[in-house]
């Protein structure tokens, strides 16, 4: 089995104060500093922190597009964008840009992790419980 578990999707549009939740979730993390998301180097959180794993969030292109310019790359996160059509040069940001749950299930062996979060959108879920 590759993945144990699964969120539930909601839409935000009909939960304000839930969007003001996560906005506010996020101002906080980028307040606290980010982790450095490269594929070279340790993938560790800095500081304090410096023997704790880091977690790996993945989504697809849809997702990393709706997140708002100043909160990419989510920090002290690994962030992997899964897209047929997304490649290095289009994205700015340091995260791993992949094609496939295959190439996802290969890289996930290489990193040093704690837990992998599938965060969206509706075709990566698919994919992804398609593979238990």
């Amino acid at each position: 089995k590759y993945f144990s578990s699964v969120t539930t999707y909601v839409d935000e549009s009909k939960y304000e104060k839930l969007k003001w939740k996560r906005e506010r979730y996020l101002r906080m993390e980028a307040s606290q500093g980010g982790g450095d998301n490269t594929s070279g180097g340790d993938n560790t959180h800095g500081g304090d922190n410096a023997d704790k794993l880091q977690n790996v969030v993945v989504m697809g292109r849809s997702n990393w597009e709706s997140i708002p310019k100043q909160y990419k790359p989510l920090p002290n996160r690994i962030n992997v964008v899964l897209s047929k059509t997304l490649t290095k040069e289009d994205v700015k940001e340091k995260v791993f840009i992949i094609d496939s749950i295959d190439d996802l299930l290969l890289l996930l062996k290489k990193l040093k992790y704690y837990k992998c979060f599938i965060i969206g959108g509706a075709q990566v879920y698919r994919e992804c419980l398609s593979r238990n």
